[in-house]
């Protein structure tokens, strides 16, 4: 059983992915199952995102797990979120990217106003980090901690010490491996948190940065890769979904 817990689906900067590729892609590397947001969301696209998750749906059926990618402008408007909520798509996870939309991390009332959606559909939050410092992984810890008794989950793990301290310290914390050096994840079986990975890939961002190797490739290539850096515990990790708990 492997769960990628990092996909997307529609545009981004080298064009358009389609829930057709998204799948087939998937499926033809071995993946059981995908936690997936759309990266529509970024053009605030909320018909297509709908759009996309449903035809993805229809391929997969409870094989999808929908990620509701919230956007400040989301929570300003009247309408773009009473949509998404009443799309009867069942969300399991809500998506913060603070590079994307740095007001995140300048206007803590709008940040708390999208922790309350995840709290009111009870799923867990996915964090980007990344090599910015206004998405490093160790700026979340204090929000973490202020919530308790909400799960999230440090996209990426960057950089890959901040994110070990956070994930010793909250132990409400996992970490996926979207996009994540080798390296990086041996660091986290050597600190024992091997129970808090989850496996992911990003596809098909890899497109950006690969575009000579197909999506279904790529994917086979990061299960290889992980399962020698994990090895008896490989299977652990890669059947571990905490979306739709």
């Amino acid at each position: 059983m492997i769960i990628d817990n990092h996909v997307h689906v529609g545009w981004f900067t080298d064009g358009y992915h389609s829930p057709k590729e998204i799948w087939f892609s998937e499926m033809a590397a071995g993946v059981d199952g995908m936690a997936v947001a759309s990266t529509s969301t970024c053009a605030e696209l909320y018909k297509d995102v709908c759009r996309e998750l449903r035809e993805l749906i229809r391929f997969g059926g409870e094989k999808v797990h929908p990620i509701l990618w919230l956007t400040p402008r989301m929570l300003k408007l009247n309408y773009p979120l009473p949509y998404m909520l009443h799309s009867k798509i069942k969300w399991q996870g809500i998506k913060l990217h603070f590079e994307s939309h740095p007001e995140w991390s300048k206007n803590r009332t709008l940040l708390n106003k999208a922790l309350d959606v995840a709290k009111l559909l009870d799923v867990p939050v996915l964090l980007h980090t990344g090599n910015f410092e206004v998405s490093h992984a160790g700026r979340f810890k204090d929000v973490i901690q202020d919530h308790s008794e909400q799960t999230f989950i440090l996209a990426h793990g960057r950089p890959i010490e901040e994110a070990i301290d956070v994930l010793l310290s909250c132990s409400n914390t996992y970490v996926d491996t979207a996009f994540m050096p080798m390296s990086d994840l041996q660091k986290l079986v050597e600190e024992g948190l091997t129970d808090r990975i989850l496996f992911g890939t990003d596809a098909p961002i890899n497109k950006v940065f690969f575009k000579e190797i197909d999506t279904s490739m790529y994917i086979r290539d990061t299960i290889n890769q992980t399962y020698k850096i994990l090895g008896d515990k490989a299977d652990g990790v890669f059947s571990r979904c905490i979306y739709g708990e």
